[in-house]
């Protein structure tokens, strides 16, 4: 694979130290934010944001909600545009990584509107969400040029699980012991990242010749690494460039079962936890009566070669971080193997002809 100096695979490399950046500068990155929310009787939380944005609010709203005591919403911002509202000491916090997303900009607008606390997140600055919000917080990291995000991802995982701590510390409701740990589990968790992706390649290319005739992928998850199901297919998607889908291991058994075949890949992530062997028994299901592709991401190891063996820390909170990127590194290498340039949007102008970003 032929490496540029801002290629796709270099930015999952360098995730391990942008949330290190992000941790050791939090106090400049965060206190002016952390001060708007406490100064609030804030009683809920809707984050609104579109693909890898809304994907880093599933990943975090979990540990957003526990140390804050409060319910946290994820929503798209399509949807909360035209949902009511009824509590009004409510914080609308819109995540877009470019800082041009129309609709997580006309959802703020929404939230002001009505009265709303707002805080517009972006990795970009000199953007058109900043000029939609009360406050504005950065995604400290520098600037990401493919296309696909792998580390914007990470970043906006760790931006967004630190305000929620930051602002529970500050309010008391956790105390500096509880916030540390949670600190040292999640860099605990993206220290991983480089090692989980060198074993990826290695994987990728012990199975190359069978990933390389996939034209259609299913992708499982459940519990802690949804977040990172949800991610992994937008990567695939967005580089690979043909069918790819996700359900959640049990919605997965609804109906979706039905059209599974030989000719269908599935990737299962794997992580420990009340639905792992459950997980193992849906693979095993398809392995012997629809003779399907499958590939397991798990901490155990097996003696299926065509399974991803890692020692996952497998935390509760930060499990998706370690996940996504076997599923990063696959849409990265598979897609440069069919011949398609990932870090180069298949349409440039995309946005600008359905008028899905603004641009000033």
């Amino acid at each position: 694979m032929e490496e540029k100096k801002w290629d796709m695979y270099t930015y999952i490399l360098e995730s391990k130290d942008a949330v290190r950046h992000i941790v050791k500068h939090q106090e400049k990155i965060f206190d002016d934010v952390v001060n708007y929310i406490v100064q609030k009787n804030i009683e809920q939380i809707y984050i609104i944001g579109s693909g890898t944005s809304y994907h880093a609010a599933v990943a975090a709203k979990p540990i957003i909600e526990k140390v804050l005591k409060m319910k946290v919403f994820q929503s798209y911002p399509i949807d909360f545009k035209d949902e009511a509202i009824f509590n009004k000491n409510t914080l609308v916090i819109g995540i877009s990584h470019a800082g041009m997303s129309a609709s997580t900009i006309y959802g703020l607008d929404k939230a002001r509107h009505e009265g709303l606390a707002t805080i517009a997140v972006t990795a970009e600055a000199d953007t058109p969400i900043l000029e939609h919000a009360d406050k504005q917080l950065f995604i400290d990291m520098p600037k990401e040029y493919a296309g696909p995000k792998t580390k914007g991802y990470i970043c906006s995982i760790a931006t967004l699980a630190l305000l929620g701590l930051k602002v529970a510390l500050c309010q008391k409701k956790i105390t500096q012991d509880i916030f540390d740990d949670y600190i040292a589990r999640m860099l605990k968790s993206s220290d991983n990242i480089p090692l989980i992706a060198q074993k990826a390649m290695e994987w990728y290319n012990a199975n190359k010749e069978e990933f390389i005739k996939c034209r259609r992928l299913y992708i499982i998850g459940y519990e802690n690494c949804t977040s990172a199901m949800l991610e992994g297919t937008l990567k695939i998607s967005e580089s690979v460039r043909y069918s790819t889908q996700c359900y959640e291991l049990e919605e997965f058994m609804h109906g979706i079962y039905h059209c599974i075949d030989q000719d269908t890949y599935m990737f299962y992530l794997g992580s420990k936890g009340q639905y792992y062997e459950r997980c193992k028994k849906l693979k095993r299901y398809f392995e012997d009566e629809r003779h399907a592709h499958c590939f397991l991401m798990t901490s155990e190891e097996t003696s299926n070669t065509k399974d991803f063996c890692f020692p996952f820390i497998n935390d509760h909170d930060f499990a998706s971080m370690e996940f996504v990127v076997p599923l990063q590194v696959f849409a990265r290498t598979c897609s440069a193997d069919l011949g398609i340039d990932a870090n180069i949007p298949s349409d440039p102008d995309f946005h600008k002809k359905m008028a899905s970003y603004i641009f000033e």
